[in-house]
């Protein structure tokens, strides 16, 4: 069962206000059935498909679009006796990663209006202190980075672990279904929940996660980042290697591969880009999206794909498109493919030598939200999750500690299809940081 529980009635109440500008759709509440997740409530993105209320994506291309049928999480949720409440915006059609790309207008940070929120997934982030959790994407670290803005859990399961059945790719070989939770115990829970192979995504894989129980590791890596992360994280995550210790964990200090971690960022724009560009070709006016009326074909796709579509979005295709080019797939795309292969080999023998590897999920607390340039590009630890969603190990995010009222986490990451162990692991770790937070 879920333990964080919150009354529906307030919640929605209080959601209502939309103070953070996350709300897209309220749903009609259901007689829900019993089952492990009875008596919770949970948000979910507006880029997975339901048949109650338009699933547009936050963007304009997709306005009215409703969909016939319901993504496989969502169903699986309903059936286990949980209770949607809200749909949420987040950045264009799952592209952005700071909550300002949404054709709603920018999505706040609860804590603080003048930080940033993360994205893509924004809304999610935004409104879990009024749901008991929140299901979400993740392409490039789109629920644990907000996660860690906002001082909550937030979940990457293996690739191919959850069904993508009814979430709207953005790029294929990276997007993961994640969620949102309160405490590890429950994202544990809804995971034994969504698991499992879906024969309407050929993707998907059986990954088995019913043993969860607290357990403690025997050897831990921490990726050494003092070098750029601020020094108050530094301070934190030192004296966390100092309870791990204290408890007979052997812990070692890794210096990160720079030249490997610096092409991150760059590996995942070109891939994520091109895949986007194929993945997106259909929102045209005439496969999906909003036909302009009396207009050639050719106007329809013009205009569909213009006035669609904010620029974020469109600078993004247009680069894929680049991308794809004969004459730039070798140049670009093929050689992202052969460096993403040099990521995971490094970071998979990692993953080897470590029960759990942990590292900051960002080099501190959310950033003042100042544009569209207020994140420090230089610093690896601005892409470190990514590497996660390039090798498709699980990965999750639990809060650490706060600096000046914010909250910042630390991630921890484990081998493929190793999530139960992960999450089992992870019940430990949240212990030993409430002890060190007491």
């Amino acid at each position: 069962m879920i333990k964080h529980k919150l009354d529906y009635n307030f919640a929605k109440e209080q959601l209502k206000k939309d103070k953070n500008n996350s709300v897209a759709y309220f749903f009609e509440q259901k007689n829900t059935k019993q089952g492990p997740l009875s008596g919770s409530f949970f948000s979910i993105k507006s880029n997975f498909a339901t048949q109650e209320g338009t699933s547009h994506a936050s963007s304009n291309a997709l306005i009215n679009f409703q969909p016939s049928y319901n993504a496989t999480v969502f169903e699986k949720l309903i059936n286990a006796g949980a209770q949607p409440i809200i749909k949420v915006h987040n950045d264009e059609l799952g592209l952005g990663g700071k909550g300002l790309y949404s054709h709603f207008g920018p999505i706040y940070n609860p804590l603080d209006s003048n930080k940033m929120v993360g994205g893509s997934s924004s809304g999610s982030a935004a409104t879990i202190n009024l749901a008991d959790f929140a299901v979400a994407s993740d392409t490039g670290d789109s629920v644990r980075r907000p996660a860690s803005f906002v001082g909550c859990v937030g979940f990457k399961p293996s690739y191919g672990a959850v069904s993508r059945y009814g979430l709207y790719s953005y790029a294929t070989s990276l997007d993961t279904v994640g969620w949102f939770t309160h405490n590890v115990s429950d994202t544990a829970t809804i995971a034994q929940v969504v698991f499992g192979e879906d024969a309407k995504d050929l993707t998907s894989i059986q990954v088995p996660v019913d043993a969860i129980q607290e357990l403690k590791p025997k050897k831990i890596g921490i990726l050494n980042f003092n070098f750029e992360i601020e020094p108050y994280l530094v301070d934190k995550i030192e004296k966390l290697k100092q309870v791990l210790e204290k408890d007979g964990i052997e812990v070692e200090s890794i210096e990160p591969d720079k030249k490997l971690f610096n092409a991150v960022n760059i590996v995942y724009g070109i891939i994520s880009y091109s895949e986007a560009t194929s993945n997106l070709s259909t929102i045209n006016g005439i496969t999906f999206g909003n036909a302009p009326k009396n207009e050639s074909w050719q106007n329809i796709l013009f205009k569909t794909r213009s006035d669609g579509f904010g620029f974020m979005l469109q600078k993004r295709l247009i680069w894929g498109s680049y991308f794809l080019e004969q004459e730039n797939q070798d140049k670009y795309f093929l050689k992202a493919k052969k460096v993403r292969r040099l990521i995971a080999d490094y970071y998979n023998s990692l993953l080897e030598k470590y029960d759990l590897l942990l590292f900051p999920p960002f080099y501190g607390v959310a950033p003042e939200l100042v544009g569209d340039k207020q994140e420090k590009e230089d610093k690896i630890t601005s892409f470190i999750l990514t590497i996660s969603n390039l090798t498709g190990n699980p990965s999750i995010s639990i809060p650490l500690g706060t600096f000046d009222g914010m909250p910042f986490n630390i991630a921890a990451d484990s081998k493929i299809y190793n999530d139960a162990k992960l999450l089992s692991f992870s019940l430990y770790l949240e212990k030993k940081i409430g002890e060190l937070n007491e």
